[in-house]
């Protein structure tokens, strides 16, 4: 036999052989990817995974393979794991409703703000109406420290539902902490319109005024909360600071009486006795 005509049996094998391997491979893929569907349906999750972890060695970018090992880490409890094959499925299949919604309610346990954001766009580019999604969007924005953003979503959650009062605080909280208070207070006035007169209106507007270091409207906002809310112990002892600070000795006096009212009931952080003590060594 020639050099050349071996050479071309030879070829001719290898190549038979690489098809007879895929075709195995295939028969091999179909049958774990069918036997972990039925061990799942049955509710033997730790069958079905293991048979559907071989399938996933075989065919790494199947989509319907990641989408089963996800969903079956999730029966199985093992959410961090669940997660990760959504995600691998969101790489290659990146609108993919089911697996976005998957990402989606397994984000927000995880406190993944960015995966679940992710997940949101991903289902808003696939059909969604955005607006079904603007209280998650205003809250993942927040905790994201995306300001301007919750502020905007929060801004459209109350020109579309004005009677929710919680819309209204949680915009004044991030336009204050943007820095913008006369606006965060303009939100809160309109919540006040609204709704009525509240503790956390006003201990909200008093921390504003004393954030812009205007005492008199902070101690003024401050009684008015206190008025409502008679028993609340810090918002008393946020009250003595501020009187303390304060320049009138009748006003040193109130907080003084105020500490000593409240000593046994402050948090430890408030350090009450320190403060006793200072104030009686200026007061003396």
């Amino acid at each position: 036999m020639s050099a050349i005509r071996i050479i071309h049996f030879l070829a001719v094998a290898i190549f038979a052989g690489f098809l007879s391997m895929s075709c195995g491979s295939d028969r091999d893929f179909a049958a774990k990817q069918e036997a972990g569907q039925k061990a799942f349906e049955e509710g033997d999750y730790n069958k079905a995974v293991n048979l559907f972890r071989e399938a996933y060695l075989i065919q790494p970018s199947n989509r319907d393979v990641l989408y089963e090992l996800g969903r079956t880490f999730k029966k199985l409890s093992l959410y961090d794991s669940a997660l990760a094959y959504f995600k691998r499925g969101k790489l290659l299949y990146s609108n993919d409703r089911p697996i976005n919604k998957e990402i989606l309610d397994l984000s927000i346990g995880a406190n993944d703000t960015k995966g679940a954001l992710g997940a949101i766009a991903s289902l808003i580019a696939s059909g969604d109406n955005e607006k079904m999604y603007w209280p998650l969007m205003a809250e993942l924005n927040y905790r994201e420290n995306n300001l301007s953003l919750a502020a905007h979503y929060y801004q459209l959650l109350i020109k579309d539902n004005p009677r929710q009062a919680n819309y209204f605080l949680m915009l004044s909280r991030v336009l204050a902490q943007m820095g913008d208070f006369e606006q965060s207070n303009g939100v809160l006035n309109l919540a006040i319109e609204a709704f009525g007169p509240s503790p956390e209106f006003y201990n909200n507007l008093a921390i504003n005024y004393m954030k812009m270091k205007d005492l008199a409207r902070t101690e003024e906002y401050m009684r008015m909360s206190l008025k409502l809310d008679t028993t609340s112990a810090p918002m008393w002892i946020n009250l003595a600071n501020i009187l303390s600070d304060e320049g009138s000795r009748a006003k040193k006096q109130e907080a003084l009486k105020i500490y000593k009212k409240y000593q046994k009931d402050a948090p430890p952080g408030f350090k009450i006795d320190s403060l006793i003590q200072a104030l009686e060594s200026e007061l003396n």
